[in-house]
């Protein structure tokens, strides 16, 4: 046996034992969880459970009496040293420590009277919580049904109504109003949602007054910027009266007379006189007078109504309840002293434990070890309920450890079959979703999610592929033809056009004015061999830059997407609702699963990766994939390498401007200037996690390294924010998980050699 064996078999044996080790964790962790759920369906624990119920009401009840008793013993308290002489003597540590000291003696004589309470009728109790449940359950329900439906509604109505003061000033009367909105949502026009009507009308009537707000203080910013534009010298106005400088300045600039803002404007000129006489100047302020980006239009609820089944519902629970109190006011006569508003925190915390939500196991008992249910058992009887309550936690463990066990088993075979950094990425994607489920995160609703920036992203990450194929490596000057295609949007703004025609002329134009960009830019390339990735980063972040100006010197000029204050150049952002915004996402789009699949989108891309395949198999495909792989052999056989990575590169160009139109119409928004530059790195990481290198790539990666790279940074986020509860990590997590998928793509993508 050779020194070389000799060595391989303690380690061999080493891998055995721990997986046999990880693969009986595995084992315990799922019996457990099986264990549990057996538990859950016995007669013991269900009456264990309603016993946790019945003391966790009567906790909260007696609980919520014994804060009101403290809390009036520290107010009385705090009166009590007011009326002292030497109060104002006394430093805030001291008023506060004798104050709660009063509060825990009157909380410790409270907790001796009512924290015992005895239940006579324990059946009488149990039926009234049940019934009480029951209803809570059904308004509960109901509420849920027609909030999500009010959702819907509310979403499409606000992603869909372009102009909301002209929508109301076009309606002679609220029946024309209404009809407008129905017109935009046909959904509100149904019977079972008559109940609506006017908040909805509150709504668009609320909308359309932000609107003029806006538009009245944009003009006025207008007109003023004019103002000082025009007056040259503001001391030549020092020592007139109001009259006499607004009779020069209309003299001057006549449009002023009739604009309505005679005061503010007059307010803004002596400002500057002020300023002029001090030999000083008013800076104007410079903002961004596009719309906020926010990815999804949140649900205001403010204008959602009860309809009136809903209100029977509620009324019927509410009858329910009183009945309840009655019980609980015999047992505890004190209760009846409790002020309005202690009494109905305390009927939201009974409300809750009764019914929680939901009938899941885990959700009841929760509810009920939240308000001192737990006290009700004790020995065999407690464990076992721990034991059933915690079913989902032995299963997600037992699971997590089976899988990192089979990993660890076959790890080789993995890597060699789908190399390490797609291997690596699918695990952490599959232990995401097991985390989510743990905390409670709607995983379809996720992995819809994940469908939808997938639509967004995948013509992008598709870029990447004639790029590599070609022999150019990672195209991190695909913003060139990000910024053609946002020309192409910003055209289609210009000439006001809506719908799939916008769509179609904004790829088009994109794609027309991308490729003499990717002829010239492929020219370039091909002066530079050998350096390709550091020429086309250098090249797409100098063009967007040089794009920042170009923005601005533009001569679009329709008011809705040039600044205003100075009347020449465009926005940063750029709403896309009223035209094209979602229009793919919404065609065809269905539900399963509680999972949103954006149908239209989805297809559109996979019909893009279907002509890039097509296109590869053809002989000019074949070309280009060859004297991509190996410059010197296609050479030798014919080929024109510098024809070939020039058809390359501009269909990597195209690919990219069709790209950022798809992006943004799922986005809702389209974003100039500086935004397209990260675009690149996101698009480099996708293909590479997906089993790509910088010299060989398929269509196959294209497709399943987007679906990784955003399910992780989807999931990642949700988790990090429910870790660190309240903490806001989002846009923070985003940048982390972003950037750190693409530095460890870019350090694992194996590079290649091209003979």
């Amino acid at each position: 046996m050779s020194e070389e064996t000799k060595g391989k078999k303690p380690v061999s044996g080493k891998r055995r034992a721990i997986s046999l080790i990880l693969f009986l964790l595995a084992a315990v962790l799922l019996v457990l969880a099986a264990l549990g759920q057996s538990l859950r369906s016995k007669q013991r624990t269900i009456d264990n459970l309603n016993t946790m119920r019945e003391n966790a009401v009567l906790h909260a009840a007696s609980g919520g009496l014994i804060d009101s008793i403290a809390n009036q013993a520290s107010s009385d308290k705090l009166k009590e040293l007011r009326a002292d002489k030497d109060f104002r003597r006394m430093g805030l540590n001291e008023v506060n420590s004798k104050t709660q000291a009063a509060a825990d003696e009157a909380r410790a004589e409270a907790e001796k009277l009512y924290m015992s309470i005895e239940v006579t009728d324990h059946a009488a109790m149990t039926a009234v919580i049940d019934e009480l449940g029951g209803d809570l359950e059904i308004a509960g329900n109901q509420e849920e049904k027609e909030r999500s439906a009010y959702s819907e509604m509310y979403v499409e109505l606000i992603d869909t109504v372009p102009d909301w003061t002209d929508l109301r000033d076009g309606a002679a009367d609220e029946d024309a109003l209404f009809d407008g909105l129905v017109s935009f949502v046909p959904d509100l026009g149904k019977e079972e949602n008559a109940h609506l009507r006017e908040n909805f009308l509150k709504l668009s009537n609320d909308k359309a007054d932000k609107e003029q707000i806006a538009d009245e203080a944009e003009a006025l910013n207008m007109l003023t910027s004019s103002m000082v534009g025009a007056v040259g010298d503001f001391t030549e106005y020092s020592g007139m009266g109001d009259d006499e400088i607004w009779a020069a300045l209309t003299e001057l600039l006549p449009e002023l007379e009739e604009s309505g803002h005679k005061d503010e404007l007059l307010a803004a000129a002596k400002e500057h006189i002020a300023a002029a006489e001090k030999g000083e100047t008013i800076e104007e302020p410079v903002k961004d007078e596009g719309v906020e980006t926010t990815y999804g239009t949140l649900t205001d609820y403010s204008y959602f109504a009860e309809s009136p089944e809903l209100s029977s519902f509620n009324e019927k629970a509410d009858k329910t309840y009183q009945s309840l109190w009655s019980i609980l006011v015999g047992l505890i006569p004190d209760l009846e002293k409790l002020d309005n508003k202690m009494a109905n925190t305390m009927r939201e915390n009974i409300e809750h434990i009764v019914w929680p939500g939901s009938d899941d196991f885990y959700t009841r008992y929760e509810a009920y070890i939240g308000q001192g249910g737990a006290e009700a058992l004790t020995g065999s009887d407690a464990r076992n309920m721990t034991l059933a309550a915690d079913v989902l936690r032995f299963l997600v463990a037992g699971l997590a450890v089976l899988l990192f066990a089979l990993a660890f088993t076959f790890w080789k075979g993995l890597v060699k079959q789908f190399g390490v950094p797609r291997t690596i990425i699918f695990l952490f994607f599959v232990y995401l979703c097991l985390a989510a489920v743990l905390y409670n995160i709607s995983v379809p609703m996720m992995l819809g999610n994940v469908l939808e920036r997938f639509g967004m992203y995948g013509i992008l990450v598709l870029a990447m592929l004639p790029g590599i194929q070609c022999g150019i490596g990672l195209n991190m000057g695909m913003t060139i033809g990000c910024i053609a295609g946002l020309l192409g949007i910003v055209l289609s703004l210009q000439f006001d056009m809506i719908g799939i025609p916008a769509l179609v002329f904004a790829c088009a134009a994109g794609a027309l004015i991308s490729v003499p960009l990717g002829f010239c830019y492929s020219k370039l390339l091909n002066r530079m061999k050998g350096s390709e990735m550091t020429i086309s980063t250098y090249v797409g972040f100098s063009f967007v830059s040089l794009m920042c100006i170009g923005w601005m010197m533009l001569p679009f000029n329709n008011r809705k997407i040039i600044w205003l204050l100075s009347g020449h150049g465009l926005r940063v952002t750029h709403s896309l609702l009223g035209s094209f915004a979602h229009i793919l996402d919404k065609f065809a789009a269905f539900k399963v699963f509680g999972m949103e699949v954006p149908t239209g989108v989805i297809l559109f891309v996979l019909l893009f990766c279907f002509l890039m395949w097509i296109f590869s198999r053809t002989r000019t495909g074949i070309a280009m994939t060859a004297a991509g792989s190996n410059p010197r052999f296609a050479e030798a056989s014919g080929i024109n390498v510098d024809q070939m990575r020039t058809i390359g590169t501009m269909l990597s160009t195209v690919l990219a401007a069709v790209g950022i139109v798809i992006y943004s119409q799922a986005f809702g928004y389209a974003q100039l200037y500086t935004a397209p530059r990260q675009l690149g790195f996101i698009a480099a990481s996708a293909i590479l996690i997906g089993g790509a290198t910088v010299s060989k790539a398929k269509v196959s990666h294209v497709i399943v390294g987007t679906l990784l790279f955003e399910g992780v940074l989807v999931l990642g986020q949700q988790i990090a924010n429910s870790v660190v509860a309240g903490g806001g990590l989002s846009e923070v997590m985003r940048i982390m998980i972003s950037n750190g998928i693409i530095l460890y793509a870019l350090t694992q993508s194996g590079g290649g050699k091209r003979e």
